[in-house]
């Protein structure tokens, strides 16, 4: 596996405190600023691989912009334009958005890294050939640990993925 280029966010409960339901809504997770603002200055990429859930079309782009002006600017956002009871492939576990972003990115997913909160996140990381690292804040952690990496909070993210430094080469 070559050294991570670029780190994907899961938006809700990862980057943000919740689920948003507008705009106005948009709260970030503790840390969150800081961690972004870090792994940039160490010359890793950002992005955003979420789901619409429960927000139409218009309601996603508005809450994504919004995320974009208080912790952005990512490099990519990757969004599952499908409704929670929609046939998707997707969402995780399927690696779609994941590769999807990576290609955006032009970066090989085995030199990205995915963070979320699920087994399914880390199902998804593992298909694609990313690493997952799921935070451990979050109910049923044990469950999850043996599926990927877990770290405390999303500052653990940029001081483990800081110090081991950035990748010798894109893919």
């Amino acid at each position: 596996m070559t050294g991570v280029r670029a780190v994907l966010f899961n938006r809700d409960r990862v980057l943000l405190r919740d689920a948003p339901r507008s705009a106005e809504d948009v709260r970030p997770a503790p840390g969150a600023a800081e961690t972004l603002r870090r792994l940039r200055r160490h010359g890793l990429r950002t992005g955003v691989v979420t789901r619409r859930g429960q927000l139409t079309e218009t309601e996603t782009r508005r809450v994504d912009t919004r995320v974009d002006e208080i912790l952005g600017p990512f490099d990519v956002w990757a969004v599952c334009p499908h409704g929670p009871d929609e046939d998707c492939r997707c969402r995780a576990p399927e690696p779609t958005l994941l590769l999807w972003a990576a290609g955006r990115l032009c970066t090989a997913p085995d030199a990205c890294a995915l963070v979320g909160e699920t087994a399914a996140d880390a199902e998804a990381a593992h298909r694609a050939g990313a690493r997952a690292l799921l935070l451990g804040d979050h109910p049923g952690t044990a469950e999850r640990a043996a599926a990927a990496e877990v770290v405390p909070d999303l500052t653990a993210v940029a001081r483990t993925l800081v110090a081991e430094g950035p990748g010798e080469g894109q893919g």
